[in-house]
């Protein structure tokens, strides 16, 4: 259905990209008459009157000028539209789960945080990946940070609900934002080269000197140019002032050069953040997130688009400078090295203090267009319930990031606090990846995004998550130190009262089966004992059979396999009970790493 809409919308946009090309190809024929016309006028007419010729000239500068605004504009418009393409194409991808194309997240892979590794939510394949549309540094930080530290109160999940809710149905408002953002990709230098020079005190505008030069020698120049002209007698003192500018340029030749640097190779990217704030702002919101955010924009008379714009126009004639001859006459007759630099420090006594405010803004914007997104693409999943007398109760629930023609869902609940359930299978019958689906629809949850089920209500709590313990050379860990070094920070966690989720994927995996069964039994005593609550997955019957010693902590569920002589077959249905059969015998004669 969605495909359906994405292709649809393809045609349409690309239908409307033919008309502007004709338009552009149009201007451009224009531009060639209108150059032609001009060197008639110059050739033909200034034979017969100076006056026409020049009337007729400056008509005809006027129309070139116009028609190259209109080209400028037009084909700002081309690339815009062809971005939108390539994002509606690149959503046909992602229906069909390939996701290649958007960031991955792997700057934010942290094998130390309580369940992010584990549970995929950072790299390749990831879940990241899978939701990732931020056109911004600052919106991929956020989105990174409600997948790693997930909303903590209901009010909040409910309220985050309401704007990726009404922000899934503005699809034009998303994908332009999207395409202004991708338009131009800032690095983190290039943010820490902005922030930097946000910090630094100002130069010209704390030292009168400066102020009183860039008023009234430029004053005093120009005058003495229009003098010079009607009276040339006045044409030296025009020169002296002239070169007096020139000399106060090049002793601070170095320090202005320092700030066109930080700020000048950043025009594109505060253009790009112009775009972004007017598309935020013009938009009419309903939600008590997105009105916030809009408000946050706003100061006074003006608003974040209005003022980043001053600064890039401020910025663009700054880039003046970079044409020699154009910087020796602005130079020379306006000081406009140091003119800009006032200009700039005034723009940053005035508003400094708010940019943080606004980037904010931008980049809450950001990743509630990804969860929108991903809201609209997959209309079937469900917005989860924050419950208060459960802690989880879900029917239908699989794991978003596998195509939805291959998904096995289960229903599953735990209905009181200090529950676990044990969950047994044979290799490969899906113990992990139901660990993951439940994980990944529980971070969905508690970031405000609809999960993949028909129905999934929750309490708020943090999770934690052993899975993918891993040993370190570096840290000269091995694999079992390294699981207990884990093990002992949840049971950390647990003593200081913290509310939290907890998934065990196997437990003492790196030592030896008496050990393994003795030691995974303490654990789960000491997990109950401090009131904990979750999934175990395991291969070991007996710590299954612990639920007839604690009946009121424990239950059991397993995955079943179906052995049919040399066939193994997998239905991925979470059953109760524990099971009965195992296979991994089986498999390593399939695989002929046993004989027969």
């Amino acid at each position: 259905m969605k495909e359906k809409f994405y292709k649809e919308r393809v045609k349409n946009l690309n239908a409307g990209l033919d008309s502007v090309v004709k338009v552009i190809n149009l201007l451009s024929f224009a531009r060639l008459v209108t150059f032609t016309m001009a060197i008639v006028m110059l050739i033909y007419v200034l034979k017969f009157s100076i006056i026409l010729a020049v009337t007729g000239c400056v008509i005809i500068l006027f129309a070139f000028a116009a028609e190259v605004k209109g080209f400028l504009k037009k084909n700002k418009r081309k690339n815009h539209i062809k971005s939108l393409i390539d994002i509606s194409n690149n959503e046909i991808n992602a229906l069909n789960y390939k996701y290649g194309q958007f960031g991955s997240g792997n700057e934010y892979i942290s094998t130390s945080h309580p369940y992010s590794f584990d549970l995929d939510i950072f790299g390749d394949g990831s879940l990241f990946q899978f939701l990732n549309r931020t056109s911004t540094r600052a919106g991929s930080d956020k989105l990174a940070l409600w997948l790693n530290t997930p909303g903590t109160t209901r009010e909040l999940i409910i309220s985050r609900q309401e704007s990726v809710k009404e922000l899934s149905a503005m699809i034009d408002c998303r994908q332009d934002f999207f395409a202004a953002g991708k338009q131009y990709d800032e690095s983190e230098a290039d943010m820490n080269k902005i922030n930097e020079w946000l910090i630094e005190p100002p130069c010209y505008n704390s030292k009168v000197i400066f102020k009183i030069l860039a008023l009234l020698l430029p004053l005093f120049t120009v005058s003495a140019l229009i003098t010079g002209i009607i009276f040339p007698v006045f044409i030296d003192f025009f020169i002296l002032l002239f070169l007096l500018q020139l000399l106060i340029t090049a002793l601070r030749l170095r320090y202005n050069n320092a700030i066109h640097s930080i700020i000048g190779k950043r025009l594109e990217i505060l253009r790009k953040f112009d775009r972004l704030f007017a598309c935020i702002e013009n938009e009419e919101f309903k939600s008590r997130i997105l009105l916030g955010l809009q408000n946050n924009l706003r100061y006074g008379h003006t608003s974040a688009h209005k003022s980043i714009n001053k600064l890039a126009a401020v910025v663009s004639a700054f880039d003046n400078r970079l044409n020699l001859l154009a910087g020796v006459l602005l130079n020379g007759i306006l000081l406009w090295d140091i003119q800009c630099i006032i200009r700039l420090e005034k723009w940053k006594l005035k508003y400094s203090d708010k940019i943080s405010k606004w980037f904010d803004v931008m980049a809450e914007f950001d990743a509630l267009s990804s969860l929108a997104n991903f809201h609209f693409n997959f209309p079937g999943h469900i917005f989860p319930s924050p419950a208060t007398g459960i802690v989880i109760s879900a029917k239908d629930m699989g794991h978003p990031l596998i195509d939805s023609r291959e998904r096995i869902t289960n229903d599953f609940s735990i209905l009181n606090k200090t529950e676990f359930v044990i969950i047994t299978g044979a290799n490969m019958a899906g113990k992990s990846t139901f660990l993951r689906t439940l994980g990944v629809n529980l971070v969905l949850a508690m970031c405000g995004a609809p999960v993949c089920a028909s129905k999934f209500d929750f309490k708020v709590f943090n999770l934690f998550t052993s899975m993918r313990t891993s040993d370190s050379l570096q840290k000269h860990e091995s694999y079992f130190y390294a699981e207990l070094k884990r093990l002992r920070e949840l049971i950390d966690k647990l003593q200081r009262k913290e509310d939290i989720f907890i998934l065990l994927d196997e437990i003492l995996k790196g030592t030896n089966s008496a050990d393994k069964q003795k030691g995974s039994k303490a654990i789960l005593k000491k997990l109950i004992n401090l009131s904990g609550t979750g999934v175990i997955a395991t291969h070991d019957m007996e710590l299954a059979k612990y639920e007839k010693k604690f009946p009121a902590n424990i239950k059991n569920k397993c995955f079943e396999v179906e052995i049919n002589g040399s066939e193994i077959l997998f239905d991925y249905k979470l059953t109760d009970g524990i099971t009965k059969k195992m296979n991994a015998t089986l498999l390593m004669k399939q695989m002929g790493i046993l004989n027969e």
